[in-house]
């Protein structure tokens, strides 16, 4: 999957240099999803968790041809969630950054001499995950330096489908994505189908 996504985006890079290619910076706002699904021992559980997050990212949209076009860009995510655990009475909060980079394939469908469009995408997308922390009670737990007894993985690959209602140049966007890959690796003992995903609305402006 990592090859598969890398040749794509240089194939991106090169393709259609003769095309204009417009830019959008956005802002966005998610609501993160953290699906977890653990089989040990014989038995079966599963929960979601809720969290949320805020972005900020840069598009570039390079026509192919009408009414298609690829986008490529960059996203920087802040997300957070906090609880308190209904046994212990233990408050936690986890915080992490990530960097998006989403390719997504885009149909323009815009009523002749009309300033309104209507695009619906789809596409995938690659994240590397800059922090990632739990503090319960007075101890941080780093999720990824491998002391603790869990690990999980910075880089993952996902798909996304969303849709933007356009006029003239400002955007508002809708989003859902799920990563492919598990953000936790299984043991011999431990089954784990862990995974994140996210909805995302996004307001932006095209120049």
């Amino acid at each position: 999957m990592k090859q598969i996504f890398l040749i794509t985006i240089a194939l991106l890079m090169t393709l259609s240099s003769a095309a204009q290619t417009t830019k959008e910076v956005y802002v966005g706002y998610s609501s993160v999803m953290d699906y977890v699904k653990v089989s040990a021992f014989g038995r079966t559980s599963g929960e979601t968790g809720y969290g949320k997050g805020l972005e900020v990212g840069l598009n570039y949209i390079r026509p192919i041809t009408k009414p298609l076009a690829v986008t490529y860009g960059i996203q920087a995510m802040y997300g957070w969630d906090k609880g308190t655990d209904s046994n212990s009475n233990v408050s936690g909060k986890d915080q992490f950054i990530k960097f998006l980079v989403p390719v997504s394939l885009l149909c323009e469908l815009r009523p002749s001499s009309s300033r309104f469009a209507f695009e619906p995408f789809v596409g995938i997308n690659g994240s590397f995950y800059a922090l990632g922390k739990t503090k319960i009670g007075g101890t941080t737990y780093d999720w990824f330096d491998g002391k603790d007894s869990f690990e999980l993985n910075r880089l993952l690959f996902g798909w996304h489908v969303g849709a933007n209602l356009v006029y003239d140049r400002f955007v508002l966007g809708f989003n859902y994505q799920e990563d492919f890959l598990d953000y936790a690796d299984s043991s011999p003992f431990l089954q784990a189908d862990a995974r994140w995903a996210n909805i995302e609305f996004r307001f932006g402006y095209r120049f």
